[in-house]
């Protein structure tokens, strides 16, 4: 019975020529399509969002964000909260890229090697972005600001940095089987919490709106999207040859 219905199955017009089971350069093929919807989505939010903080540099829905984020609690995270950003900070964030592309680099995997030093150009764009948008960052005349910042805020550097390097990284672990998969494991979970709570740690510091990092996360993600696009695009993870 069951070798009928596969004879049905392959015979019929809409299965004909098919596999019924994906080929690794066929599910890359189809990751890619996906991106590109994804992409096409977060370049509408971006126009969106930058008409938005243009036309309200300092929203209520800002305010109210950052006032339940900072609302006093039974213990201080504000330790806490600068260790998630550290990453980001100008004196620190090229440490982790440089030594992320090394250790690629010596485990014979160049092209990742070269990606992970890539997104140092998406910062170079968003520093350009923030120039030209020119928001203010939040003052202290309406919320607490534990460090102040020359630059303007929208969108956020760190948010935008952490979506790119952190989201590249998490790429990686996801597509190279030959990793092991404690390290898989971990750098995955580190990369997903990071990028998730660097969010909740701009906005304690009062360091940027809601709306910027909501801003550095669609950028980020947009940024990402093109390297991804381009990283992906060689299925095969060939190792050591690969260079």
């Amino acid at each position: 019975m069951a070798k009928c219905w596969r004879r049905v199955l392959f015979m019929s017009p809409s299965f004909r020529g098919r596999s019924l089971y994906w080929s690794p350069k066929r599910r890359v093929k189809s990751l890619n399509k996906h991106l590109l919807a994804v992409y096409a989505l977060v370049v509408v939010s971006i126009i969106g969002l930058v008409v938005f903080v243009r036309s309200y540099p300092t929203s209520d829905f800002d305010l109210f964000v950052t006032h339940v984020i900072q609302e006093q609690r039974a213990w201080d995270p504000t330790l806490l909260m600068r260790s998630i950003s550290i990453f980001g900070d100008a004196v620190i964030a090229p440490f982790p890229v440089v030594i992320a592309a090394l250790l690629f680099y010596l485990s014979y995997r160049r092209r990742e090697a070269r990606f992970t030093l890539a997104v140092v150009f998406p910062s170079l764009c968003n520093f350009a972005v923030k120039l030209m948008i020119n928001r203010p960052r939040p003052s202290l005349s309406n919320v607490k600001v534990f460090s102040e910042f020359a630059a303007t805020g929208f969108p956020s550097g760190h948010v935008v940095h952490y979506v790119v390097f952190f989201g590249f990284l998490l790429a990686v672990m996801i597509v190279d089987k030959s990793i092991s998969l404690f390290w898989r494991i971990f750098v995955g979970i580190l990369s997903t919490f990071l990028i998730i709570t660097v969010s909740i740690s701009r906005i304690y510091l009062g360091a940027h709106w809601a709306t910027d990092v909501i801003g550095g996360y669609l950028f980020g993600f947009f940024y990402l999207g093109i390297l991804l696009r381009y990283y992906l695009k060689e299925p095969q993870f060939k190792r050591p040859q690969d260079g």
